[in-house]
C-alpha cells in the first residue's frame, strides 16, 4: 500500500484504532516505496505561474525538494503538524492523541491537545509564537487557521526559506519572520550543528553526546522584551522545538507567562529531565496552568 492510498484511507480513520494502523502502516518503509515521489504527487501544486508549492489544506510551503535534507525533514514533521490537520479536520480530541501516542517515536506527535475546557490548539485571530520555526511549517498551519504567527528563526539557509513560506501565506493568516532565537537574556551566541543533514541546529553543543561545529553565530532575544519592544497586547500560543532551549525561552517569558497566559505546546524530548524543569519554570511563573505530559511534547494551559 502505498502512501497516496494511506491518506485516502486516513480521512475515514476516525477512530483510535484507524490512527493507530494508519500510522504503523506509514511507519513501515517496505509498503512505502518512493517516500518523497509519492508525497510530491499528492502535495505538490504549480496552478501559480512558474511557482511549486506544497499545499498542505490550506497551509502554504514552498518546494524545498531539491534540498534532500530539508525535505526529509518536511516528510516528517508532516507527522507533527500537517497530518491531523490533513487527514482528521484537526481533530485533537484526548482518546486520539494518546492512542495514536503509542506509536509515535521519540518526539513526534501533534502540536494540538484538547480535553473538554482543556484546549490546546490555535484558532482564528490568535497570536502565535513559533520559537524554532524552520522553513515555516507550523508558522504555514496558523496562518491557514486566520492566525498571526511570529516565527523565530536564527538560521540564514532556514530563514530564506521561511520568508517564502511568509510570502506564500500572507492572504490567508499573517507570518512575521524574525531572523533571532529566543532565550533567557539577550546576548549573541554560537549555533552548533551534527554532522547528518538532518541533524537539528542548537546552541547547548557541551551538552549533547553527537559531534557538533560551530555554524554561524546568532542573536538571541527575551520573549519578554520582545513583547514589550513590539507592545504586542497579548500572545495566545506558544510553540517550541529549539533543540534543548526551551528551558531558557521560559525562563525569558516569566511576565509573559504571568500576565498573558498563552497556551504553551513545548517539545520535551531534548534532555531526560525536560518535562521536570519546563514543568517546573512554567509553574514558578504562573501556578494556575494546568499541565498535560504526553509522547515527548507538554500541553499548558490556564483554564
Amino acid at each position: 500500500m502505498n502512501l497516496k492510498t494511506l491518506i485516502k484511507n486516513g480521512t475515514k480513520a476516525f477512530t483510535p484504532y484507524g490512527i493507530i494502523v494508519l500510522r504503523k502502516r506509514i511507519l513501515n518503509k517496505n509498503q512505502v516505496p518512493n517516500q518523497v515521489k509519492v508525497f510530491k504527487k499528492i502535495f505538490l501544486k504549480n496552478d501559480i505561474p512558474g511557482k511549486q508549492y506544497f499545499d498542505f489544506s490550506g497551509a502554504f510551503m514552498p518546494d524545498i525538494s531539491e534540498d534532500t535534507g530539508l525535505m526529509n525533514n518536511l516528510i516528517t514533521v508532516f507527522k507533527d503538524t500537517f497530518m491531523f490537520h490533513c487527514l482528521l479536520n484537526d481533530n485533537y480530541d484526548k482518546s486520539i492523541i494518546e492512542a495514536l501516542g503509542l506509536y509515535m517515536p521519540e518526539g513526534e506527535g501533534p502540536y494540538g491537545y484538547k480535553d473538554g475546557s482543556f484546549d490546546i490548539t490555535v484558532h482564528k485571530d490568535d497570536v502565535v509564537i513559533d520559537a524554532g520555526a524552520w522553513c515555516g511549517d507550523f508558522s504555514a498551519y496558523s496562518a491557514s487557521k486566520g492566525a498571526t504567527a511570529y516565527a523565530f528563526e536564527p538560521t540564514c539557509s532556514t530563514f530564506t526559506w521561511l520568508e517564502k513560506t511568509a510570502e506564500l501565506n500572507k492572504d490567508s493568516g499573517k507570518i512575521i519572520p524574525i531572523k533571532c532565537g529566543l532565550g533567557a537574556e539577550c546576548k549573541t551566541i554560537g549555533l552548533f550543528s551534527g554532522d547528518s543533514p538532518e541533524a537539528g541546529s542548537n546552541t547547548v553543543a557541551q551538552q549533547r553526546s553527537q559531534k557538533m561545529k560551530l555554524i554561524e553565530n546568532i542573536k538571541v532575544v527575551t520573549l519578554d522584551q520582545f513583547v514589550a519592544e513590539h507592545n504586542l497586547p497579548r500572545i495566545d500560543f506558544i510553540k517550541a522545538d529549539i533543540e534543548g532551549a526551551e528551558r531558557d525561552m521560559l525562563k525569558g517569558a516569566t511576565n509573559v507567562l504571568k500576565k498573558m497566559c498563552p497556551k504553551l505546546a513545548i517539545c520535551t524530548y531534548h534532555f531526560p529531565d525536560d518535562p521536570e524543569v519546563l514543568e517546573n519554570i512554567i509553574l514558578a511563573a504562573n501556578p494556575n496552568y494546568k499541565i498535560v505530559h504526553l509522547n515527548k511534547k507538554l500541553f499548558a494551559s490556564v483554564v
